[in-house]
């Protein structure tokens, strides 16, 4: 058995654009290297939206192949490494080190959506917070959230696979997580300091009249899966659910800063007009 790699000139961000075309096609993984996106498939696929060279791998070779593009990331105090990483990058290492495993789930860290977040939780006071990541993924931002402080957290995704890996990754990095498969409603009775949800748009934009709800009167919302073209959509969603909105806009993705009425909005963000 054989697997194929598509070396693009895209960046990471550029080709998740095209993910849900990607996972059609059985995809394997992604990695970047100096930039450009290596996307990695059991067969060569010529009606992809992608253009680029492809590289035919023996089945024995493909697996490292994708695994020797998969470097640390860096945002602020939090690192965030593979396992196979993660001795050799001890050494000098940030104040957090999260050891997460790429797998089948959202979130190791290389796309602009989860850096965002991990700036803006870097931003809040976490310690003794109540916090609920709504689509975990790997557990990513939970675990960054843990690990920087917070009392307690629940972590909640519709996708059977991304509650086995976060509950994966929150064993590997000794880090107490509530890990629950459902949507927002998933994570219980009572109300949370700080909602995450790096979700897509339209998912976004669908929860939005719920997160009021699940946040304190002081709370914070967190939220990212939102492209540059598709934030006035995000923003009108969740304005009209009662919250005030500032926008951190990325190079091609939006963090959005949700809070009730009357609570502090961070000085150094944008209000959205």
């Amino acid at each position: 058995m054989t697997a194929w790699v598509l070396h693009t000139e895209l960046s990471l961000d550029e080709v998740n654009l095209h993910l849900a075309a990607l996972e059609v096609a059985g995809l394997l993984g992604i990695a970047e290297q100096s930039g450009r996106a290596s996307v990695y498939l059991p067969r060569r696929r010529d009606d992809l939206p992608l253009e680029g060279r492809w590289e035919q791998l023996a089945d024995r070779d493909w697996n490292e192949a994708w695994r020797s593009g998969i470097e640390p990331v860096t945002v602020g105090a939090v690192r965030i490494v593979p396992p196979w990483l993660h001795a050799a990058d001890d050494a000098g290492a940030p104040a957090v080190t999260l050891v997460i495993e790429p797998a089948q789930a959202f979130g190791t860290g290389h796309h602009e959506t989860t850096t965002g977040c991990l700036a803006a939780l870097q931003q809040l006071d976490l310690h003794g917070q109540r916090v609920l990541d709504v689509g975990t993924g790997t557990g990513v931002l939970a675990l960054a959230a843990a690990r920087l402080g917070a009392g307690e957290v629940v972590a909640v995704d519709t996708d059977p696979i991304a509650v086995a890996t976060a509950i994966g990754n929150a064993e590997r990095n000794s880090v107490h997580l509530d890990v629950r498969q459902g949507s927002i409603e998933a994570a219980g009775a009572g109300s949370f300091d700080l909602v995450v949800a790096n979700l897509d748009t339209a998912t976004l934009v669908r929860l939005a009249p719920a997160v009021p709800a699940r946040l304190h009167e002081a709370g914070v919302l967190i939220a990212a899966g939102v492209s540059l073209e598709r934030q006035g959509e995000a923003v009108t969603a969740l304005q009209g659910a009662g919250l005030a909105v500032t926008v951190r806009p990325g190079r091609e993705w939006t963090v959005l800063v949700g809070r009730c009425p009357g609570a502090a909005m961070p000085s150094e963000s944008t209000r959205h007009p």
